[in-house]
């Protein structure tokens, strides 16, 4: 009995390690249409794919013009009144948010709607991530659910992407690729 247990923890230990793909390199990340981007960078030249929901901005001159962040996956478990509040976070150059963008939703219209007639997105506006992390933004009323949906979603996004700043993606190896070096 015990061999058997043993010889199950040596195939599941060899499924998972023929199953997993070990160098990142050969995984496909989304790509963004650089016309979906000119909306926010005017300059767009070039989207380079950082990870699914990050991506970096750079002119002809191949500079860095800007960030875009995606809320999704990230903030999967965030809910307004009806479901997730999916955010465009485009940051400046310098990291200053620049655009906040209510993405397709199942957000009751007229919530969503008030949410963005009262500036509720531009209140981060300008503001580093630190900045917009420690703002204090008030629900809009007769929106509250969507309103909380929406500063929440933004919120774990940032602190997401602070994680992701503090890794240093383009030298560092991963743990897998460290342990098996192809």
């Amino acid at each position: 009995m015990k061999k058997l247990r043993i010889y199950k923890g040596i195939l599941i230990v060899a499924l998972a390690l023929g199953c997993c793909n070990c160098n990142q390199q050969n995984v496909q990340l989304p790509t963004i249409p650089l016309e979906q981007v000119t909306p926010y960078f005017v300059d767009a030249a070039e989207v380079t794919t950082i990870d699914t929901s990050y991506y970096q901005i750079k002119n002809s001159n191949g500079e860095q013009i800007g960030t875009l962040l995606f809320s999704m996956p990230y903030a999967e478990n965030v809910k307004g009144y009806n479901g997730t509040t999916p955010l465009l976070i485009a940051l400046d150059a310098e990291g200053r948010i620049k655009n906040i963008v209510l993405l397709p939703n199942k957000e009751t219209p007229r919530f969503a709607e008030r949410v963005a007639n009262t500036g509720l997105y531009q209140s981060w506006d300008g503001l580093t991530v630190n900045e917009a992390l420690d703002k204090n933004v008030d629900a809009v009323t007769g929106a509250t659910y969507t309103s909380t949906g929406v500063k929440n979603t933004l919120a774990v996004r940032l602190k997401a992407y602070q994680r992701q700043l503090q890794k240093d993606y383009d030298t560092k190896p991963s743990f897998w690729q460290r342990v098996f070096k192809h």
